[in-house]
C-alpha cells in the first residue's frame, strides 16, 4: 500500500526512529539562556529558524545517506581533523578559502577585551588551533556558516537530537561531580562519560555527513553579512 509516497512497511520504521527522541521537543526554544561562546552559537542557530530553505538531508538521515563520511568524521573528531577539514571546505566552497577565516567565523561576539570577530583573520594556524582545541564547537561553526550561505533552516528533529546530546553531557557532568564525593560512583561516572562522548561523536558524524552532502548538492553563495564580519 502507498500512503502519500511512503509504503506501509516504511512508515513504522520512521515512527520507531522518532520515538527515541520523543522526550525532547522538536520546536526551537523561544530564547537562548546559555551565555558565552555556546550561547552565541545557539543564538546564531535560532536566528536561522526562518530561513527559506531546508537541508537536502536531515541530521537523523545523514548517516545512512553518507555512511563513509559519517564514520570518518566521528574518527577524525577525536583529534580535531574533521573540524579543520569542514571549516576549510565550507570556507573554500562559499568564499575565498582560508582568506575569509576569522575566529569562530564572527559568530561569537567580542568578549571583554578579546575582539573575537576580528581575531586571526586569514590565519590557517588559527583554524587548526580552533579545530583541535574545540572540535565539536568548530564543526558547529562550519555548519552555521553553510546555513548562512545557503539560507538553510534547522530540521525540526535537529533540536531533539542536539537536546538529547546536551542532556547526556549534563548527566555525565553531574555524575563526575558526585563521584568526587562518593568513591563507589567512579566506575559508573566513567561509563556514563564514555556513553556521552560516544553520542556526541555520533552527532558530530551526522553533522559532517550532512555538511558534505549539502555541499555536493551545490547552490548557495557567499553571504554578504558573513563577509563583513
Amino acid at each position: 500500500l502507498d500512503f502519500g509516497g511512503a509504503t506501509a512497511c516504511q512508515r513504522p520504521q520512521r515512527a520507531r526512529g522518532t520515538m527515541v527522541f520523543c522526550c525532547f521537543s522538536d520546536q526551537p526554544p523561544n530564547e537562548v539562556k546559555s551565555r558565552g561562546a555556546s550561547g552565541a552559537r545557539n543564538g546564531a542557530l535560532l536566528d536561522k529558524q526562518n530561513n527559506p530553505n531546508e537541508f537536502a538531508v536531515g541530521l537523523k538521515d545523514a548517516c545512512c545517506k553518507d555512511p563513509i563520511c559519517c564514520c570518518g568524521t566521528m574518527i577524525g573528531m577525536t583529534c580535531g581533523l574533521s573540524a579543520c577539514y569542514f571549516r576549510n571546505k565550507v570556507l573554500s566552497t562559499y568564499g575565498n578559502g582560508i582568506e575569509d577565516y576569522v575566529c569562530c567565523q564572527g559568530y561569537v561576539p567580542k568578549i571583554c577585551c578579546i575582539d573575537t570577530p576580528n581575531m586571526c583573520r586569514g590565519n590557517g594556524m588559527a583554524l587548526c588551533c580552533e579545530g583541535c582545541c574545540c572540535p565539536f564547537f568548530s564543526l558547529s561553526i562550519a555548519r552555521l556558516h553553510l546555513m548562512d550561505a545557503k539560507q538553510v533552516r534547522p530540521d525540526p528533529m535537529d533540536w531533539q537530537i542536539i537536546a538529547f546530546s546536551n542532556c547526556c553531557q549534563i548527566l555525565s557532568c553531574i555524575c563526575d561531580i558526585l563521584a568526587c564525593f562518593i568513591q563507589e560512583l567512579e566506575t559508573l561516572a566513567d561509563l556514563i562519560d564514555c556513553i556521552a562522548d560516544a553520542i556526541t561523536c555520533s552527532v558530530a558524524g551526522c553533522m559532517g555527513a550532512q555538511i558534505n552532502y549539502e555541499i555536493k548538492m551545490g547552490g548557495g553563495a557567499p553571504n554578504s553579512h558573513m563577509m563583513e564580519r
